[in-house]
């Protein structure tokens, strides 16, 4: 008879994160047994060159409820989630950050609320260990976002979060590749509770994101929940038409019933000039919604998976719930 599905599951991308995989795994094993609820750590290795894997592997043969998902090759963060939510089974699914800046700890306040009613719990950051560039960079976004899209999505509330199964199953269905899971997880709704924490400067080495991955976070998070660029690109090509054609038409006015000298040679550049900048700007919003569209319809996998490791030892993984995401 089939094992009964674990009341907790936690899923926790990884890559090159050999400094902290132990200490992360300890205090997330130790928090679960606290909470005396039947529980599965599940690490997922997203293509890691260091001895990330090879830690992962040795951990699991000591801790019964871990499992390690080996990715092909390194996909990046958001498909790394994806694919450890995908292949969870518990009733609730904690996801977070593999640098230990997320506390494990508070898995049991998550869980707590999750217990009390609430089908996602969020883990909202009320300090971020981080430079004043990158903090003022990340308030911006927040405050353009929440101009621009049409899904309420929280300030301050990354991918440390608790989710009931049936908002996990409504991830699970979304096809979109080009994914910003906070905003896929707000879109999805139910009802919400929040823990607070201090996010921790990051231990062990610097952050695997940078700046260039968080632009293009950014970039897909505006792109995919809002259609404001789009339409402002549309705006400013009707302001900059009319203002054209009254420019236009006064000039023809002057010639017609004035002997006022018009240098022409000055009003053609300027409107040429004005014109190549609006068709610039317009044609660069398309652009980016045309390149979701690309990757959208080639709908190639999110992720492939090496193989499942438990009790260090590979096994051969169950089918997940996302269509063409497995190699077997």
């Amino acid at each position: 008879m089939a094992a009964e599905p674990p009341v907790l599951s936690v899923v926790v991308p990884l890559f090159n994160e050999q400094d902290s995989v132990e200490e992360l795994t300890r205090r997330i094993v130790e928090t679960c047994r606290r909470i005396k609820a039947s529980f599965e750590l599940i690490a997922v290795n997203d293509g890691s060159r260091d001895e990330t894997m090879p830690r992962l592997i040795r951990l699991s043969r000591s801790i019964p409820e871990m499992r390690v998902i080996d990715l092909f090759r390194n996909f990046g963060h958001m498909p790394a989630l994806s694919a450890g939510i995908a292949l969870s089974r518990g009733q609730a699914v904690v996801v977070m950050d593999g640098d230990l800046q997320d506390t494990p700890e508070l898995i049991r306040e998550l869980f707590a609320e999750w217990r009390s009613g609430a089908e996602v719990v969020y883990g909202l950051r009320t300090r971020r260990g981080e430079s004043f560039l990158k903090r003022r960079a990340t308030g911006l976004f927040y405050w353009l976002l929440g101009k621009i899209t049409e899904t309420p999505i929280p300030e301050q509330a990354g991918t440390f979060s608790l989710m009931d199964r049936r908002v996990v199953d409504i991830l699970n269905g979304m096809p979109e590749r080009d994914r910003y899971f906070a905003g896929l997880r707000a879109w999805a709704g139910g009802r919400q509770a929040f823990v607070t924490y201090e996010r921790p400067d990051r231990i062990h080495g610097r952050s695997r994101v940078g700046m260039p991955g968080l632009l293009r976070l950014a970039r897909t998070a505006l792109v995919s929940f809002s259609k404001v660029p789009l339409r402002y690109a549309s705006g400013l090509s009707l302001a900059c038409g009319l203002i054209l054609f009254l420019i236009g038409l006064t000039a023809i006015l002057i010639r017609l019933f004035t002997k006022l000298a018009i240098p022409g040679w000055a009003t053609t550049t300027a409107l040429i000039g004005m014109m190549g900048f609006v068709q610039s700007v317009v044609l660069a919003v398309i652009s980016e919604y045309v390149a979701v569209i690309f990757d959208e319809v080639k709908a190639r996998p999110l992720f492939l998976v090496r193989q499942e490791f438990a009790g260090g030892e590979a096994v051969r993984p169950r089918e997940p719930q996302l269509n063409r995401e497995w190699v077997p």
